[in-house]
This record gives C-alpha cells, sequence and structure tokens, in this order.
C-alpha cells in the first residue's frame, strides 16, 4: 500500500525531478543557447540584422562549432518583427541554407534551394503574417520564428572569388525593396571571434543565455512541450529569471551533469549504426534510417540530434544525405585505430586511397576537443584540402596524412597538433561518389606513427 512520503522525502524527490528536468532541458534547448550565442556575434562584430554580412574564410582565431576552412562563409541575421525580409541571391554557384532561433531548417538556397543557382529572391514572412504578399517575383518562405540565421557558401578553389560571390548577396526589409540600404559586410579575415556555446557549457551561464533566446523571439510552435520544461525551471519569456539559491544549485549541477552526457553523445557513442564500415573506426557524423538526419518517420532520434548540435551547427538535408552525389558527407574521428583518444602529443598517419571518389573536392580538418573548433597551433593550419593542397598519391599508391606536434619532414603533407589537448577530425566529401558508401574505398584509421 502506497504512503505519503515524509517531508523530507518529498524535498528529496521534487529535486530529483527538477534535476532530470533540466538535464533533459539543457540538452535539448543545446541548439537554440548555440544559435542565440551565434546571433549575439554576428551583430557584435559590426553585421546588423537584415542589413549585413560577415565573409570569412575560418581559420582557427574563429572560435566556431566545427566550421571548416574549405571555402568562404556568407553569415547574417535576419529578423521580421517589423515586417517581411528578402534575402536576394545572385546567380552563381553558391550554397544557402536558412535555419530558424532554434536551429530548425527553413530552406536551402542557391544550387541547392529552388533557384538552383540561377538566383531569386527569398521572401521570409513573420510568424502569423496575415498581412499583403507579393503574386511574383519572390520565393515566400515562413519561418515559425522571427529570427532566422543566413548561411551562404562559395565552392571556389580561390577563396578570394568566393568572397567577391558572397558580397553580392543581398539582405534587407520587404518595405525597402524599391530602394534597400547598401549591405554591410565585415571581412573576418584577420579578426578574432568566439561564437560558441563552449562558453557557457557546463556552467549557470547556459541558462541565462537561453532566458535570453526566449526574451529575444516568439516560442516556435514546433517546441510547445519543451517549453514546459522550461517553465518548471522558472524560465519563460514573460516573466523575470531570478532562480533562488536551491534552483542555482540544481541548474548548475544539471549544466555539468547534461555536458558530460553531450560529451559521450557526440564522442563515445556506442550505437553500431554509427560506424562507417564495420572493420574501421570512422563514425557518420549523422546516422539515421531517414534521409533527413535525426528526424526519423516515426520520431524525433534525440540522441543523434544531441551528437549533432554539440559538435556542429545547422540543419539542412543536404549535409546529412548519405546518397552517392548528393550534397557533402561528413565522418567522424574521435579515437585511432586501436580506440584510443586522438592525442595532440602523438604522432599518426592516415591513408587515404586514390582517387578520392569526389566529384568536387574532399578535405580533412582537426578539432579541438575543447571547444569544437579548428585547432589552433604554431602552424595555423587546420586543414588539408584537395582544393589547395599538394595530396598526390606516394609509392603505395594512396595519399598518406601526417598529424603529430612535430613535422616529420618537409615535403609531407601534415598538420601540426598540441600536446595536452585531444582533437577529432572531421573527413568530408563534397559530391560524393559510389565508392564512398559501397565499402570499395576507405581511408585508413588514423595509425600511430
Amino acid at each position: 500500500m502506497k504512503k505519503l512520503p515524509t517531508t523530507e522525502e518529498i524535498v528529496r524527490i521534487r529535486r530529483d525531478a527538477l534535476l532530470n528536468r533540466a538535464v533533459e532541458a539543457y540538452k535539448f534547448f543545446y541548439p537554440t543557447v548555440s544559435m542565440v550565442l551565434n546571433f549575439e556575434s554576428i551583430e557584435e562584430l559590426g553585421a546588423p540584422a537584415n542589413r549585413g554580412l560577415l565573409i570569412q574564410l575560418t581559420t582557427p582565431d574563429l572560435v566556431t562549432l566545427t566550421q571548416n576552412s574549405d571555402t568562404p562563409y556568407g553569415l547574417g541575421l535576419g529578423d521580421t518583427t517589423d515586417g517581411p525580409v528578402v534575402v536576394e541571391l545572385p546567380a552563381g554557384p553558391l550554397i544557402g541554407v536558412i535555419d530558424d532561433t532554434n536551429f530548425q531548417f527553413v530552406t536551402n538556397m542557391g544550387v541547392v534551394g529552388e533557384d538552383e543557382g540561377k538566383g531569386a529572391k527569398y521572401l521570409f514572412v513573420p510568424p502569423g503574417y496575415d498581412g499583403p504578399l507579393p503574386e511574383s517575383g519572390y520565393i515566400v518562405k515562413h519561418p515559425p520564428t522571427n529570427r532566422f540565421l543566413i548561411c551562404a557558401r562559395a565552392p571556389f578553389p580561390d577563396p578570394e572569388k568566393g568572397k567577391a560571390l558572397l558580397r553580392t548577396l543581398k539582405v534587407y526589409p520587404w518595405a525597402d525593396a524599391e530602394n534597400p540600404a547598401p549591405n554591410v559586410f565585415v571581412d573576418m579575415s584577420d579578426r578574432k571571434a568566439v561564437a560558441n556555446p563552449c562558453v557557457v557549457d557546463g556552467t549557470i551561464d547556459y541558462w541565462h543565455a537561453l532566458k535570453r533566446a526566449l526574451d529575444m523571439d516568439v516560442p516556435s510552435p514546433a517546441l510547445y512541450n519543451q517549453y514546459g520544461m522550461l517553465a518548471d525551471l522558472g524560465l519563460r519569456a514573460d516573466r523575470p529569471f531570478a532562480p533562488d539559491a536551491e534552483l542555482v544549485s540544481i541548474l548548475s549541477e544539471a549544466a555539468e551533469k547534461a555536458n558530460e552526457q553531450l560529451v559521450v553523445a557526440a564522442f563515445a557513442d556506442d550505437a553500431p549504426e554509427r560506424l562507417v564500415w564495420p572493420d574501421r573506426n570512422w563514425e557518420w557524423v549523422v546516422y539515421s534510417e531517414g534521409d533527413f538526419g535525426y528526424y526519423e518517420k516515426n520520431f524525433l532520434n534525440l540522441s543523434v540530434r544531441e551528437r549533432w548540435f554539440y559538435q556542429a551547427t545547422l540543419e539542412t538535408d543536404k549535409m546529412f544525405m548519405h546518397k552517392e552525389g548528393a550534397g557533402s558527407l561528413y565522418w567522424l574521428a574521435a579515437v585511432d585505430a586501436d580506440g584510443a583518444a586522438l592525442d595532440g602529443a602523438t604522432s599518426y598517419t592516415l591513408t587515404v586511397p586514390a582517387p578520392v571518389p569526389a566529384t568536387q573536392f574532399w578535405s580533412v580538418t582537426l578539432y579541438d576537443l575543447d571547444t569544437r573548433s579548428e585547432i589552433n597551433t604554431p602552424q595555423f593550419k587546420p586543414v588539408l584540402t584537395s582544393l589547395r593542397d599538394d595530396l598526390a598519391p606516394d609509392g603505395s599508391g594512396g595519399i598518406t596524412l601526417h598529424f603529430g606536434p612535430d613535422r616529420p619532414r618537409d615535403e609531407v603533407p601534415w598538420l601540426q597538433t598540441t600536446p595536452g589537448s585531444q582533437w577529432f577530425a572531421y573527413f568530408r566529401i563534397y559530391g560524393p561518389g559510389a565508392p564512398a558508401f559501397d565499402g570499395t574505398w576507405k581511408p585508413s584509421d588514423f595509425q600511430k606513427a
């Protein structure tokens, strides 16, 4: 027969319930916190909403979640609070994506979008908008939030040509369409910046960042249930967030536990389907039974979603498809051939069979495990890419890449690592061919040299 718990037991049970709620809320809203820190950084760096873009070929001085130095980025902030906003793309080989405040997919643009690289005006309207809309001339989209991230890539071997094309992209309020103000383009080539949730990982600061995200935008209908978790924790857009000492203790403990769980989900996953090949330690960064990442047919795969957003940013099917010729392919290596964590004090080799099945190009990028951003070493080089590096086959017919704190010899392709830190690698193939999927082509694991 059940009995009402004692007063002391009730206090403990209530605390446990809030702690569990907070751990799950932390993990679920990690993309939202990641996005608000990106929004704040974009504006602080001088690119105002609806008027500007950061133009960058990412370097180790830009601390962002697994961005790469393959081709330039254009990054901006759209905000429909005061009315519809236009993103005008020029014709050309731009690859673009729009995500909302919670890093949920809105649309692809450019060669992967409805304009197919021919150029177009995309019109983004506010949630619940019932005003006039153009009858033609625009591709109309309805984000569930007011704010949205604009991300465009220009895949040119010459980064300067890519940057030049990105500077022809325009963002402006639809109300100003007849005479829009000139855009502000901020060149990030030689600047340092941090737009990364690592600065709040595992701390009470995470919850304050999440509160800022709630306050800056309207709630997304898709997250109705999840906002209930936050309300239990005193986090609501329409109320002050003033946790007492006990709630601060709970939220701080939850942040630590959740961050530990995210590290394991990202880099120590044990799901068999994560492995690309049974005889290698390379993993799919995102894996599922469907074509759109963690959006399975009948459920949202929370574990894979957590894994992705702790490592990276952006949500688009073009990054998640495991199909020949479709978008780009992402493989993760966090351990060597023996299953040991990749260590900055150890030298490794990676053998890549030639030719690599890429219709465009391929690259290997190293990231710091703590910040999940490009490793920053005296060499100041985080990537080996077929776009710009001499990656010719050696005597074995393959391409041997070297990694470690000291250069093995001058003529070999090598990336420097830092003793005392751990790292992981992304192998990217743009326009992957069939051998990347059917097992007839596969790189080695990282081997201790």
